[in-house]
């Protein structure tokens, strides 16, 4: 499975300046830190699996947890506890089997680093539920230097961004109180659509979930694995 065979709907951009010296050379000089940290893709879930996914978080909500933080702490490392409002579930057996796949796991190596595993962890499902729900500006955890998220249900508009990502490509070295206080400088909003997959490059470009709409109800995979 090569990193060409899916179809990604996102350009390729050219290698950004300034990353950090923290980054290793690996992952800056990787496939996906030349596409600014992030790509989407079709394909990586096909239809089918899509179905069966959403099918298995739909059973999985009845035993979700309501995870809400209502301000942010100081934490400039990856991880702490940004603001957030949204249901959270521990992934099936299905998700696993996903997870671990082979050809997933060749084909996020191709994008990122041979040395690539997924984490150990079980994954998640997120839930979007209720108008307001979302995740303010953080890095991921460093269990998880690659995300990957795919979109299985979202009844948004075509207009306006609730429920975009929002991501940081160019303000990788800084902390995350100054960019939490000039949100719109350097901000990528994204909308994944269902079926779609993002790639990330979690826990070093800064990334939130903008506030999602009334009626929305946007459901999201989210697996993590280590890249170093």
């Amino acid at each position: 499975m090569q990193v060409n065979a899916f179809q990604s709907n996102v350009r390729s951009k050219p290698e950004r300046g300034g990353a950090p010296e923290i980054i290793p050379a690996v992952i800056r000089q990787s496939h996906l830190m030349k596409r600014g940290g992030f790509d989407v893709f079709e394909g990586l879930v096909d239809a089918r699996m899509r179905r069966e996914m959403l099918s298995e978080a739909a059973a999985l909500l009845p035993h979700a947890t309501r995870c809400e933080v209502k301000v942010s702490d100081n934490e400039e490392v990856r991880g702490g506890k940004p603001r957030r409002r949204f249901i959270n579930a521990q992934g099936g057996p299905l998700q696993q089997t996903f997870n671990t796949s082979p050809g997933v796991l060749d084909f996020l190596r191709g994008l990122t680093n041979r040395a690539l595993t997924f984490t150990g962890e079980i994954g998640t499902y997120s839930y979007y539920m209720d108008p307001g729900d979302y995740l303010d500006i953080h890095r991921d955890i460093v269990t998880c230097d690659v995300a990957v998220i795919t979109c299985l249900h979202d009844r948004a508009s075509d207009d306006g961004d609730s429920g975009s990502l929002c991501l940081y490509p160019d303000r990788l070295g800084e902390p995350l109180s100054r960019i939490r206080a000039t949100p719109n400088r350097g901000a990528v909003k994204m909308r994944v659509q269902v079926g779609q997959t993002i790639v990330l490059y979690g826990g070093i470009v800064p990334h939130a979930l903008l506030p999602v709409a009334a009626g929305q109800a946007r459901i999201v995979s989210v697996l993590c694995y280590r890249a170093i």
